[in-house]
């Protein structure tokens, strides 16, 4: 076996260097500019037009590039950003060779008077029009001009449009791939907004009652979500307090988020119960039509007066309730389908009491659903919920950094699929 020496050939180093060149450019104009560097170079021609029929009525076209001097690699424009501003034409010299699309070849041109292009091609001998496909259809064409009447054969022709349509390609990918991340960065930037208001709509400080002591952890994930906690003074040492989950993620589910806010706070029979509450809640959902989104809830009422918690769930993960010698249980009862699903959902209430030293956890799914690193991908369950539980003291800040650092020993990551919502609230001792 006996290489080849490739350095016999200069050109094979300028086009290796060439596209090393291209393949670190983002933006399509400098795609071009390289190009057009080269081509001009060489003298692969003495002139070119490119145009563009994308979005045109039959017959109109747009001169995007116009290079009939000896500036041929100069580009003065940037159709992609100025497109609007480009004048629309129709008929003469282009206006023929593009009635259909298949590659062409002129030769001894004597073209005076054009109607869009006056005396710019009566130098010219000859040309190739070269259609350069998207979809199927020649949406764009380069034509090149040679000064020699016979400075095209049809030998050119296969080179010319593998080229040209090759060129044409990366430029579509890097314009597209150039429209995505603008596009990420004002979704980007709108979801962040999202998230700034979707933040607002929390408790800005935690509420002082005498003979609980509470925390909060509210973590959100790569997307703006639907997980929602809130506080109700309720009067006479009694203590309103709900976590939902809204389905899904992005806008749509922080929106929901914000509605139910709304509508919880607009309740004023809250005396009632819990499972009146959510009772409203889920009228008012189902009356704004917000399917397919569903809300899972637990609304609670603490009593510190008599010790006793009434509340109702509305298919939402039952609370931890550590004891004060750290063992651990979900609370039972109370539990019925989510928020905005049945007309008529039977949402009841039960009542537990409460004894001295006891912590209540309320979290969402997306603390329990969290993901161990692949292969294994095990979810971290509530049975880690209470492991994390029986190592720490029970006072509600502990209990939330517990249950942090257990998730992440579990996942071994900093960044959540879902948002994790946290409430603990601990009932102190006389």
């Amino acid at each position: 076996m006996r290489p080849v020496d490739l350095s016999l050939n200069p050109k094979i180093a300028v086009y290796v260097d060439l596209l090393r060149r291209v393949s670190r450019h983002t933006d399509p104009i400098d795609v071009q500019r390289e190009f057009a560097n080269l081509l001009r170079e060489d003298r692969m021609f003495d002139g070119m037009i490119s145009l563009s029929v994308r979005g045109l009525p039959a017959g109109k076209y747009k001169i995007t590039r116009l290079n009939l001097e000896d500036d041929v690699g100069t580009l003065t424009i940037n159709p992609w950003q100025q497109w609007d501003t480009l004048a629309t034409h129709s008929g003469g010299f282009i206006g023929r060779v593009i009635e259909t699309q298949e590659p062409k070849i002129l030769q001894h041109m004597s073209i005076r008077g054009d109607p869009v292009l006056g005396d710019r091609l009566a130098r010219f001998g000859s040309c190739f029009v070269n259609p350069l496909y998207d979809d199927g259809q020649a949406l764009n064409w380069s034509i090149t001009f040679r000064l020699s009447p016979e400075g095209y054969a049809a030998d050119d022709v296969v080179t010319g449009m593998l080229r040209g349509n090759i060129i044409g390609r990366m430029t579509k990918t890097l314009v597209v791939a150039k429209q995505v991340r603008e596009l990420n960065t004002k979704l980007t930037a709108q979801l962040e907004e999202i998230a700034q208001i979707q933040r607002s709509l929390l408790p800005d400080r935690l509420p002082d009652v005498p003979g609980l002591s509470l925390a909060t952890s509210y973590l959100t994930s790569n997307e703006s979500g639907g997980d929602y906690y809130d506080f109700f003074d309720m009067g006479q040492n009694r203590l309103g307090v709900i976590v939902a989950d809204v389905s899904g993620h992005g806008a749509g589910a922080a929106t929901v988020m914000a509605m139910l806010q709304t509508i919880l706070h607009s309740f004023q029979e809250r005396d009632r119960g819990p499972a009146a509450m959510l009772e409203h809640a889920n009228r008012e959902l189902l009356r704004k039509r917000i399917e397919p989104s569903f809300v899972t809830a637990f609304a609670g009422v603490i009593d510190r007066e008599r010790n006793l918690m009434t509340y109702s769930n509305a298919g939402h993960n039952r609370p931890e309730r550590r004891s004060a010698d750290g063992t651990s249980s979900p609370l039972e009862g109370g539990a019925s389908v989510p928020l905005s699903i049945l007309d008529k959902p039977d949402y009841t209430d039960a009542t537990t009491p409460l004894a001295q030293g006891e912590t209540l956890v309320l979290y969402t799914d997306g603390i329990t659903e969290a993901f161990s690193p692949p292969p294994n991908r095990e979810m971290f369950g509530a049975a880690r919920i209470r492991t994390a539980l029986a190592n720490c003291t029970g006072a509600p800040d502990c209990v939330i950094d517990h249950i942090h650092q257990k998730l992440f020993e579990h996942t071994r990551s900093r960044d959540r699929a879902d948002d994790q919502t946290l409430v603990a609230v601990r009932v102190e001792e006389n």
